[in-house]
């Protein structure tokens, strides 16, 4: 057996173990989430205060479950495919290996190409939508139980920003509510109407919503800034999405770039292996 053959045959197998534990991971995570559904769904929904509800979370659940599962059985398949193709110098089992991993290289490459080419059309694409789904189903930092609404105003907080592309938008939403009263002095309460939700305002207590609503009101820095939009902030949460996106983007292609080369050796190794083998045969 030459260099060649037996380095081949260390990475292949190295490679093939390391996939074979993430893929049974994956696939014992899936069937975890499936079996245990509703404990997670009962978890779920008092970790967000009953808002799960308002979406079809048994379904969702079900959804990720399988899609692990098929992940799981996918990476476990190839794994073991090629495992077996280089303990066994199998030519049969090698030459699957390459055909699938090759097309999944192929595919890979693919994705990253139409991702480059229509990125500002996917990102116009997820503004508008993100904008019609404030448009229909923002209603305001009050209603704790719609789910999209929630999310919006945890966003709000959490990012320090106001709608999707500035606060101005909340002007032609006529769905939210706009109803707020503040402390004038004395406690006095004078109930008005708010150009802009309280939650694009700034907190000193933002962990406090929106479970303890009263600490967190008592928290606004002017308490008259959703009428005033004094203090208020002015990047949309499209642009804080993405730029808190970007602090992790750089690991993202890491990894993705590690996967990608982890598995082109693996392909290389199958390739070197059945050329091996052919020689050797040759040589026969």
């Amino acid at each position: 057996m030459g260099c060649c053959d037996g380095l081949s045959k260390f990475f292949l197998i190295t490679f093939g173990i390391l996939f074979l534990l993430f893929g049974g991971a994956c696939l014992c995570g899936g069937i975890y989430v499936l079996v245990a559904k509703n404990d997670i769904l009962i978890l779920a929904r008092s970790a967000t205060d009953g808002a799960v509800d308002t979406i079809d979370a048994p379904s969702l659940i079900e959804r990720a479950a399988y899609v692990f599962i098929a992940i799981g059985s996918f990476i476990v398949f190839i794994s073991f495919v090629g495992c077996c193709g280089a303990c066994l110098k199998n030519k049969c089992l090698l030459r699957t290996y390459v055909i699938i991993v090759g097309l999944m290289i192929v595919l890979e490459v693919v994705a990253a190409i139409l991702a480059a080419v229509f990125m500002n059309k996917m990102e116009t694409y997820a503004k508008d939508n993100l904008q019609t789904m404030l448009n229909d189903n923002y209603i305001g930092p009050y209603a704790t139980s719609n789910a999209v609404s929630l999310a919006f105003d945890l966003a709000q907080i959490l990012l320090d920003c106001c709608g999707v592309v500035n606060r101005t938008e909340y002007a032609s939403i006529n769905t939210w509510n706009t109803t707020y009263a503040y402390d004038s002095g004395g406690g006095v309460y004078v109930t008005v109407t708010a150009t802009i939700p309280l939650t694009c305002c700034q907190f000193t207590n933002k962990d406090a919503f929106p479970d303890d609503m009263t600490t967190f009101l008592n928290s606004m820095e002017d308490n008259q800034c959703p009428v005033t939009q004094a203090g208020a902030h002015t990047t949309g949460c499209y642009e804080a999405l993405k730029e808190e996106f970007s602090k992790y983007f750089n690991i993202l292609i890491g990894i993705a770039a590690g996967m990608g080369g982890l598995q082109i050796i693996g392909f290389i190794s199958a390739c070197c292996l059945m050329k091996e083998d052919r020689k050797s045969k040759d040589i026969i």
